[in-house]
């Protein structure tokens, strides 16, 4: 039997992450913490800082104590599971704490067994949605499709991803889809798509889930037709909330956690970051319904024979726009829009900031440099 105590212990601890990871009345979140960590391996997470670390100063607050080569053993099995981050190079090695998402949840990928899937599905319908729900800084953004983008309208770079994916040096991976990987073992299948290799990493990322096993290098060429297939398909392009995204999801709002967290809600546009909302022009539209079937968010609906746009559920994907014959549809910029984080460092402080405040955020700090002294 497990020791229950521990395992709550560590769940407080990962939903004083940025973006957290609550109790539910249920306690399904006890059962997924059993399924991923070992006793063993909870102990060393919860001896572990945000600010990734060396293995010698994460072996002095351990207790009992570890042999430090066994604990660097240990580390390296954690990182390679998804359960923590590694990061710097082969001489010095660094391992700090992740959210559960996105960090472990993806960390998951090609090994999730049924039961485990089952546990998180009922987790994210029931227990994750106001943790992913932003004060105003999202871990995703949503771009558009380049094509629905009015040509007169000049965008900055994080909000073109095939001027990014051409500009940055790579490398490029792409691995499965952890989302649809959970509904296919629940026995629940992606409705929209047959595709399941469409997740992209690029940079550190790439080579950290090649290096896992989890990924498989790409060319750009590859990953360029890849984002160009999403739209085809009639899905979300959603990169990390950074003007350099470590990844891209190509999302559909039956499977994707953040697409059916944000759907769920009556208002889905405050769960993502867009700088752009779709217009109807309704003289110009012949009442198809293509756009109705292409939304993931349920935002369009047909009045009268004409397509009309419910803002509040309108995230600015743009896939209504990309099929739209007649030319009604037609992409907006927003007169508020944001610029992203630089980093995801500047991403995570963000939201931190901006879920705890000043003083918490302070008090954060505070922790990170009492145990990095320790």
């Amino acid at each position: 039997m497990s020791d229950a105590s521990l395992y709550r212990r560590l769940q407080q601890d990962l939903d004083r992450m940025p973006v957290g990871f609550p109790a539910t009345e249920s306690g399904v979140e006890i059962r997924i913490l059993e399924q991923l960590f070992t006793e063993e391996d909870a102990r060393i997470a919860l001896s572990m800082s945000m600010a990734a670390e060396p293995v010698a100063a994460i072996g002095r607050r351990l207790d009992p104590p570890m042999d430090l080569e066994v604990l660097s053993m240990k580390l390296e099995d954690m990182a390679h599971r998804g359960l923590i981050r590694r990061t710097g190079s082969a001489e010095e090695l660094k391992y700090g704490k992740m959210p559960f998402v996105v960090g472990i949840y993806e960390g998951q990928v090609n090994r999730m067994s049924e039961r485990l899937a089952v546990d998180l599905i009922e987790y994210f319908e029931h227990g994750l949605g106001e943790a992913v729900r932003p004060k105003k800084t999202t871990q995703l953004r949503t771009v558009p499709v380049n094509q629905t983008i009015p040509v007169e309208r000049e965008v900055g770079r994080y909000d073109d991803l095939r001027q990014y994916v051409r500009s940055t040096d790579g490398p490029f991976a792409v691995m499965n889809c952890i989302c649809r990987q959970a509904k296919d073992l629940a026995g629940d299948p992606c409705r929209q798509t047959q595709v399941r290799e469409n997740c992209l990493t690029l940079g550190g990322a790439a080579k950290v889930m090649v290096d896992h096993g989890q990924a498989r290098y790409i060319t750009r060429e590859r990953m360029l037709e890849l984002i160009d297939e999403a739209d085809l398909e009639g899905l979300v392009v959603q990169p990390q909330n950074t003007r350099e995204p470590m990844f891209v999801c190509l999302c559909c709002g039956c499977c994707c956690v953040a697409l059916g967290t944000g759907k769920r809600h009556e208002r889905p546009v405050e769960f993502f970051n867009s700088n752009f909302y779709v217009r109807v022009t309704a003289e110009d539209c012949e009442g198809c319904g293509e756009c109705v079937h292409r939304c993931q968010m349920d935002a369009v609906t047909m009045d009268g024979g004409v397509a009309s746009i419910e803002l509040a559920r309108c995230i600015g994907c743009g896939l209504c726009v990309s099929t739209c014959t007649s030319g009604a549809m037609e992409l907006q910029a927003k007169t508020d829009g944001l610029t992203p984080p630089g980093s995801t460092a500047e991403l995570y402080a963000k939201i931190y900031l901006e879920r705890y405040g000043a003083l918490g955020f302070a008090r954060a700090a505070l922790r990170i440099a009492t145990r990095a002294k320790v």
